[in-house]
């Protein structure tokens, strides 16, 4: 049961990383009214890859503790 919640909750939590890197890209400015050149557009989603990569990280080391204190 464990195992297919969380399948389920990665694979929701990679639909809203794809939406939100989608997002990054499309807009033509960002929250301050700063133009979004190419090179913002992918230091911007550099950012939010390392933190997305780093929170899957995280997850997967309590995901293989948790089984491993189970079995």
């Amino acid at each position: 049961m464990i195992d297919k919640v969380w399948k389920t909750f990665q694979i929701i939590q990679f639909a809203f990383f794809l939406c939100v890197s989608i997002f990054l890209f499309i807009r033509a400015v960002d929250g301050h009214g700063t133009a979004q050149t190419l090179e913002v557009k992918l230091i911007s989603f550099a950012i939010w890859g390392i933190f997305y990569l780093g929170l899957l990280a995280i997850e997967w080391l309590i995901y293989f503790i948790v089984r491993h204190f189970r079995h």
